[in-house]
């Protein structure tokens, strides 16, 4: 076959260039097999004998290579375009899919946005129906807690309207009072409102209006506070209740005239630890008293006489320098503090002082009283017979003590939420709630407070049986108390008073034990 092309080389060496490689006969395969296998069929070996026939050798050994070689490859090429077909029709599938759920996507998006504010608004108009739902409740419960207030506020719209006319002068007298009449015992001062003062204001060219029979208490304290002095010791008569009223309201400093130790027996419980107690002529009572006068205590100086060393002048006129940040106090300039008090005390019964003191301070007369003793003999008569009944008074009057200072703070509290709601208030649940514990404790307390009354009652029947026993104590040691006058070795102190007349009272149960100190006294 090489013979026959060897004189055609052109045609030759394009028939060897364009040769159907890829379609090689099986015959062929099976004639040129025979050299494949020869040894002596190496392109390297023929080349020493003829380039030419080496080139032929490597050309017919490639060819048949490749063709073995492609009859491999073939069928996976085709598969592998007919996987490429078929991965440009599954990905062109896959794009008009894609592009479907993408339009899906798009109107779920927007569904959702449609769904989620339907929704929002759905809740926004089941909140608002509840929140409106709750404010009706509120308003309902808030009118019902208020409705029972409706007519005692009303009542006192238009006492204060009255008082808007009368308000000038009930602080003119009630100024007066603090001022000038606690040094007087009860006849003057009723005798000084009712007979000086208040025709004063009425009969001058332009009269001064004031309340019909103005009780001074009323603008300066209430039930509350006097019901928290008597649970502190201090007795419920009315002079000791205008005293301690002019204690705490005074400016200057208040000076009690306690012969019977009753101010400041208050006093101490009053303040308890808080309160500094000072006597004058005390190892270092000077150095303690800058002390408190810095650190803003409250000072009791007690038992004074009718004079006072001189280097406390300036403290007791408040004679402040640098701008009232300091007091002067001998050579020492102590720091003023603004909460510091100063309260004094006297056991003189008549002291004389000098009028710069009596205009430095406030005096107070805390002498006892007939009645108020009275109460204090009958309570002690009673303690000694019936300690049960006396007990139980006891408890019972501290308790409607404590009645009253509750409700009074539960009534500020609620009074305080009211003023200071800004806004729609129907919405303070706090309020509201703080309103429903109010009255329901203003109802309790009413309850209990009727049940007691109804017990006090039968405990001041039974009580009232020592009745005589108490007056003619209260009359023998006012009695006795006067009897200083004949000459000083005649003093009696109110505690030994007080025993005494207990023990009157025990013996005489005991007709033996009565008829042998009757004897010793004849």
């Amino acid at each position: 076959m090489i013979t026959n092309y060897s004189s055609q080389v052109d045609v030759f060496l394009d028939n060897l260039i364009n040769y159907d490689k890829d379609n090689i006969h099986e015959a062929c395969l099976k004639a040129i097999q025979p050299y494949l296998d020869d040894p002596e069929f190496d392109p390297d070996f023929i080349r020493s004998k003829s380039l030419a026939a080496a080139g032929l050798c490597s050309w017919c050994i490639n060819i048949v290579t490749y063709y073995r070689v492609y009859c491999t490859v073939e069928p996976k090429r085709i598969a592998l375009a007919q996987a490429n077909a078929e991965l440009a029709a599954a990905q062109e599938k896959l794009r008009v899919i894609t592009n479907k759920i993408q339009s899906l996507e798009a109107d779920l998006a927007k569904l959702t946005a449609e769904f989620e504010k339907a929704t929002n608004e759905k809740l926004r108009c089941q909140q608002e129906a509840e929140m409106t739902a709750k404010t009706i409740e509120l308003a309902n419960r808030l009118v019902g807690g208020l409705a029972s207030e409706n007519v005692r506020w009303a009542d006192s719209i238009k006492e204060f309207r009255v008082q808007e006319k009368t308000l000038p002068g009930d602080v003119l007298l009630i100024t007066a009072f603090v001022s000038y009449v606690g040094c007087f015992t009860k006849q003057y001062r009723l005798d000084l409102m009712d007979k000086h003062w208040v025709p004063f204001l009425k009969g001058l060219k332009s009269p001064i209006p004031v309340s019909e029979g103005l009780d001074p208490l009323t603008l300066l304290t209430d039930d509350a506070q006097i019901a928290s002095w008597n649970n502190e010791g201090l007795p419920s008569d009315r002079m000791s209740t205008e005293n301690a009223t002019i204690l705490t309201n005074c400016e200057r400093w208040p000076l009690m005239i306690d012969p019977q130790l009753q101010g400041i027996k208050w006093i101490k419980t009053k303040y308890g630890e808080d309160l500094k107690v000072i006597r004058l002529g005390q190892k270092g009572y000077l150095d303690a008293l800058e002390r408190a006068l810095s650190s803003g205590d409250v000072v009791l100086l007690e038992n004074i006489e009718e004079s006072v060393d001189p280097v406390l002048d300036p403290l007791i006129g408040r004679n402040t320098i640098k701008k009232g940040r300091a007091i002067k106090i001998g050579d020492k300039e102590v720091e003023y503090h603004p909460s510091f008090k100063l309260i004094i005390q006297t056991k003189l019964a008549n002291p004389h002082y000098q009028p710069e003191m009596q205009a430095q301070t406030t005096l107070i007369n805390f002498t006892v009283t007939r009645d108020g003793l009275e109460d204090q003999l009958l309570a002690s008569v009673v303690r000694k017979e019936r300690p049960d009944l006396e007990k139980l008074k006891a408890d019972l009057t501290r308790q409607q003590n404590e009645f009253k200072i509750t409700l009074k703070k539960l009534e500020d509290n609620l009074l305080a939420r009211l003023s200071s709601a800004e806004g729609n208030f129907l919405g303070d649940y706090a309020l509201v709630e703080n309103l429903e514990t109010t009255k329901r404790t203003a109802a309790e307390i009413e309850v209990k407070a009727t049940e007691a009354k109804k017990t006090e009652v039968d405990i001041n029947l039974a009580r009232e049986n020592y009745r005589p026993a108490a007056a003619r104590s209260s009359l023998l040691y006012f009695i006795l108390n006067d009897m200083f006058k004949i000459h000083p070795m005649y003093q009696f102190s109110l505690k030994v008073s007080i025993a005494i007349v207990v023990f009157i009272r025990i013996v005489k149960i005991f007709p033996s034990l009565y008829l042998s100190f009757t004897s010793y006294n004849s």
